[in-house]
């Protein structure tokens, strides 16, 4: 895939696609971003170390929600054409809950497919030829079926139990991507995609673009924590800034210290 000179951003108001949103500006990318409060969007890149002439000469946000198709519609398209490259971190608020079974739920427990849906539905609507590549921010704990395990043995029980709700999510969505490339070129809204799972995510200061380790599906990189300042970072430099590798089209890429 050639570079991508004009970016969609779903879920950019923190997180990993929020940093991988602040890098893309910095370096000069033109962006659009969906949000429902666009000052909330516009505080968490300052927050990011984005200047507000950066804002103001590289960002475009469109208020509204991601389940509103018209709404989305106006984030797929810059000065009259559709996007190169569509980056999604939607994802479910977590929530405990009274079960030994699942204590933890999502407080919308299928935001991550609706997302995935509404996106396709909007190129579907909007008829053009051209065919955007989708990075859709993932998790590790979701293996497809027949593939090596990539997680730590000790976070067998923290994925497959703690976090078996949110997960269901993100592996429908997951699923739905790989049916869709499958279709008839005339019926494929998106060029490919690309599933981005880091391992367990915590905040603080970056460690560096070498600090982090990558590995698809067959030889998942396996590790204990990253940094979502550092998973925004590997996004902007391995996915948006020169476009996603031709290997990892339709697949998964799993990252980790």
């Amino acid at each position: 895939m050639s570079s991508p000179t004009k970016v969609a951003f779903f879920g950019a108001t923190g997180g990993c696609a929020g940093h991988c949103l602040a890098n893309a500006l910095n370096a000069g990318l033109d962006c659009v971003a969906l949000a429902r409060t666009p000052a909330k969007l516009t505080k968490a890149m300052k927050e990011k170390g984005v200047s507000s002439k950066a804002l103001d000469q590289h960002l475009t946000i469109i208020e509204g929600n991601v389940r509103d198709v018209d709404a989305v519609k106006g984030a797929l398209q810059l000065d009259g054409s559709i996007v190169d490259a569509i980056v999604s971190g939607i994802g479910g608020v977590p929530k405990l809950q009274w079960s030994i079974v699942r204590p933890v739920v999502l407080t919308d427990t299928t935001i991550c497919q609706d997302a995935g849906s509404t996106i396709l539905q909007a190129l579907a609507e909007l008829q053009s030829a051209k065919k955007p590549t989708l990075i859709n921010v993932s998790t590790t704990g979701i293996p497809p079926k027949g593939k090596p395990r990539d997680v730590p043995i000790l976070y067998s029980m923290l994925y497959h139990w703690l976090l078996a709700s949110p997960h269901e999510d993100k592996k429908v969505l997951e699923q739905r991507l790989a049916q869709h490339v499958q279709l008839p070129e005339e019926l494929r809204r998106i060029e490919a995609y690309v599933n981005v799972k880091p391992t367990l995510l915590f905040d603080g200061d970056s460690l560096g673009l070498a600090a982090v380790r990558e590995g698809v599906d067959d030889q998942p990189a396996v590790g204990y924590t990253i940094r979502r300042k550092d998973v925004g970072l590997w996004m902007f430099e391995r996915l948006v800034r020169n476009g996603v590798k031709r290997e990892w089209m339709n697949r998964s890429v799993s990252i980790t210290y």
